[in-house]
Order: C-alpha cells, then sequence, then structure tokens
C-alpha cells in the first residue's frame, strides 16, 4: 500500500518536472511550463493555440475547450458553472491584483472577480439557460447566431405595472412612521445622535422591503421558512438599491424619507464612514446607467429572490427568479442597445449589491469595537452575533 502510494508520488513529481502541469495538481493545462516565460506564451505555444482555434470552439472566457452555448456565449463546462454559482449565491470575490488580471486557464482559478467580470463582459446572461452543443454552432454562420427576440408579452406588461405600483407604495415610510424619529436639526446633530437617527431611518428602510417582498407575485408561494431566509439575506441589499434611486448626482448626496439629504460627511459622522464612499459610488454608477423604475423594481424582485444558503426549496425559488430575469430581458431589449452589454451590466448591479452587503456587514461588526450597538431589530435581520 505504502509502496503504491510512493509510486504514484514519484510519477507526479516526474510528472512536474517535465512541465506537464502547472500550479496545483488539479490545474492541468493545455500547454507544457516550458511555454511559459515570464507569463507570456512563447512562439511555440501561441503557435499551437492558434491551430487549437483552427479546429476546435474555445472558450471566450477562460480559452479552454468550448463545449457549447452556455447563458448565449460559448463557454467551456468550467466557466458554465462558476457563472451560474457566481450570481446566485452571496459569494463575495476580491482581487488582488487592481482588477486588471488577464483571465486564461491558469488564471481562472486564481481571481474568480476578474473571471466573472469576463463573463459579463463577453455577454453571458444568467436568464439565457439554453445550452446548445459546440457541434451544432459549428454549423452555423455569424449571422445565423444572432436571435430573433420577443417583445414584451402581455403578462409580462402587468408584471411590471404591478412591480412599479408596489414600489412607489413601499418607496417611502408613513407620515406616522416618521413623527416618531427626530427629524428636526438633523445637521446640528452630535455624532451618537446621528447614529441613532441613521439607524431609526435604516429600520424603516427594512420594514418597507418586508412589506413589499411580501407583495412580489410568487412570494407567497414558498415555505416560510425559505420567506425568511430570503428576508434576512436580500435586506441590506435592497437598501442598497434604494439608496442609490434616492442618489442625487447634482449634489451628490442621498436623500431620505424626510426630504433631507445627507453626503459623505454626514455619514461619516454617524460613524458609518468607511462605507460611506462605496454606497455613493454605486449610487453614481446606477445613476450614469440611467436605470429606471422599471429597472429598479425588477432587480430588487431578482435580488430577493436569489439562491441562499439554507433555502429548503431553492429550484422553487430559482424558477420564480428566472420569470423576472426574463421580463427583464425582454424590456431591456425594447429599451437599450446593444442588448446584451447592457443587460450584463444591469446584473452586475447584483454583484455589487453583495459587495456592499459585505462591507455593510462587517461596519456593523467593527461597531462593537467602538461602543455602539445596533438595534435589536436590525441585529436579528442581519444576523448580527
Amino acid at each position: 500500500m505504502q509502496s503504491s502510494k510512493s509510486s504514484r508520488t514519484n510519477n507526479a513529481d516526474s510528472a512536474r518536472n517535465k512541465g506537464e502541469f502547472i500550479g496545483s495538481s488539479t490545474d492541468k493545462y493545455l500547454l507544457p511550463s516550458s511555454h511559459i516565460l515570464d507569463g507570456r506564451q512563447s512562439i511555440a505555444a501561441k503557435a499551437k493555440m492558434k491551430r487549437l482555434r483552427l479546429n476546435e470552439q474555445l472558450c471566450l472566457v477562460c480559452g479552454d475547450r468550448g463545449s457549447g452555448y452556455h447563458y448565449n456565449v460559448l463557454t467551456c463546462e468550467g466557466c458554465k458553472g462558476f457563472f451560474r454559482r457566481s450570481l446566485t449565491t452571496t459569494t463575495v470575490y476580491r482581487c488582488t491584483n487592481n482588477n486588471n488580471c488577464y483571465i486564461d486557464m491558469y488564471m481562472r482559478r486564481k481571481c474568480q472577480e476578474c473571471r466573472l467580470k469576463k463573463c459579463l463582459a463577453v455577454g453571458m446572461r444568467l436568464e439565457q439557460k439554453m445550452t446548445v452543443p459546440v457541434r451544432v454552432v459549428t454549423r452555423l454562420t455569424t449571422r445565423g447566431k444572432k436571435q430573433a427576440f420577443k417583445h414584451l408579452s402581455s403578462e409580462q406588461q402587468q408584471l411590471i405595472s404591478r412591480l412599479i405600483s408596489y414600489q412607489k407604495e413601499y418607496d417611502l415610510p408613513s407620515e406616522e412612521d416618521l413623527k416618531k424619529i427626530s427629524m428636526s436639526g438633523t445637521e446640528q446633530m452630535n455624532a451618537e445622535a446621528k447614529f441613532q437617527y441613521m439607524t431609526e431611518m435604516t429600520i424603516l428602510t427594512v420594514k418597507l422591503t418586508v412589506d413589499f417582498s411580501k407583495r412580489l407575485p410568487g412570494f407567497d408561494t414558498i415555505l416560510r421558512d425559505d420567506q425568511i431566509t430570503l428576508l434576512k439575506a436580500c435586506s441590506s441589499e435592497v437598501m442598497m438599491l434604494r439608496c442609490a434611486r434616492r442618489y442625487d448626482v447634482k449634489t451628490d448626496s442621498i436623500i431620505f424619507a424626510n426630504d433631507q439629504r445627507h453626503d459623505r460627511q454626514s455619514l461619516s459622522m454617524a460613524g458609518i464612514g468607511h462605507t460611506a464612499d462605496s454606497i455613493f459610488n454605486f449610487g453614481k454608477l446606477l445613476s450614469a446607467m440611467k436605470v429606471d423604475d422599471a429597472e429598479y423594481a425588477l432587480l430588487t424582485a431578482i435580488d430577493i429572490f436569489s439562491e441562499r444558503p439554507g433555502l429548503v426549496e431553492g429550484r422553487k425559488v430559482e424558477k420564480i427568479q428566472e420569470i423576472y430575469l426574463q421580463t427583464l430581458q425582454a424590456y431591456v431589449i425594447g429599451r437599450r442597445r446593444p442588448m446584451a452589454v447592457n443587460l450584463a451590466k444591469l446584473l452586475s448591479v447584483l454583484i455589487e449589491l453583495r459587495m456592499l452587503s459585505k462591507l455593510n456587514s462587517d461596519m456593523c461588526y467593527s461597531l462593537k469595537y467602538k461602543n455602539k450597538k445596533l438595534p435589536p431589530f436590525l441585529v436579528e435581520v442581519w444576523d448580527i452575533q
């Protein structure tokens, strides 16, 4: 038994010495390591890759052998699975190279954030789930690959109308709720008073998110435990979307429900300054993208019905999300050109939301060391221990 294990180890070491593997033992590369010089492919390697491209279809994300058209783009099985997992989980990716990684078969395992951005850049779309085998794709011409998209159906139009209506209904707290919060003289408040004011406004925002979610078509069909899981997971993300809707690019401020403007300095005074820049930059991004009410409402619904850890009926939630994804796709086709690029940018908002949610979580934990306590309601919703 030991001799067998030793033999396998020696064989593996011999293979590495010959340059048959690069990186970890699970990272098999198409080319020998002798063809990689200072991070660049040698002339021989480039020639081999050129021959490969002539003989087979390659993944547009990493250059590996493509298995078919997945999510509207020719990719390998690895990038197909990676893209599906990335946009339906709460995982937050971080690049350690200033978001400047060149994605190939080696780097795809090293930097997930740049890999995901590459997926979106080449036009991968989560709602386009049809897979076309590569043997069929090779018989298609470039013109034949273009799809004839459908316009909004009557059901999709009704869905969008309902979402916009609910969004307006639960956009602002009631006057009765606002009266319970001290809103006068917020500019003259000290840091402690500002922090309390911000947390009270946050509670009202989270409650509005819960009320909005309960009205969404499909939400009442899922298990109560799954409803709670979804609401807890999405609350901070939807809150960031709502902040982006209230962002005023002219004054670089966020207009709160009481019509008072709060800039970066105001948030810093409240003790949440290290997340302020990210929140304001996110608002500026969506403002530049000219996201309208329908797109905000659909993105909110898509985020609410995202796959979350602990779901009992995850597949059922995914099917509901697909309805909103397809509606967003149809809506974007009629409003934006080119469709693929703009839809990819809209879906990338979901990634930004997860990063902002992670920042919010880190901030909440850091408050413990600043002798600041969040209200019990937020502690429970955000699972802060």
